[in-house]
Parts: C-alpha cells; structure tokens; sequence
C-alpha cells in the first residue's frame, strides 16, 4: 500500500468518510494528499457545505403521506 494516493483515491476516500468511519490509515493517507493537494481541500469544504446545507431535509417526511416523498 502506497501512502501516497492521486485526487480521484483522495476523492473517494472524502466520500466514503461522509458514510462511515475511515480506518486510520486511509485518514492518514487522505490528510498526507489534502497536505499536498490545492483542489481536494475545496473539495472537502464543498462537501461539508452540501452537507450542512441538507441537513434540515434528513428525515423529512411528508405529514399527509406518512413514508412518502412529497410531490413538488
């Protein structure tokens, strides 16, 4: 295993970390690359911000149709 990983492996990695807990070896290769890196840093920020901005919606539901989408 290569501790040095390229954008699309970095990429990855963000988004499986949005999921689940990454293990510590994969957090420190995706902090080795966003150390080196000038586009994955925005990345990471650009997905936090998506995520902040969705965070109301988690678990919405619809108070007519319990258990379906609404349909706006």
């Amino acid at each position: 295993m290569s501790w040095m990983i390229n954008c699309k492996e970095a990429t990855h990695l963000v988004l499986q970390g949005q999921d689940t807990a990454l293990p510590w070896a994969d957090r420190l290769r995706l902090r080795l690359h966003l150390a080196i890196c000038a586009a994955c840093p925005r990345f990471v920020r650009q997905m936090a911000l998506m995520k902040a901005a969705m965070g109301p919606w988690r678990g919405y539901r619809d108070s007519d149709s319990p258990g379906q989408a609404p349909d706006r």
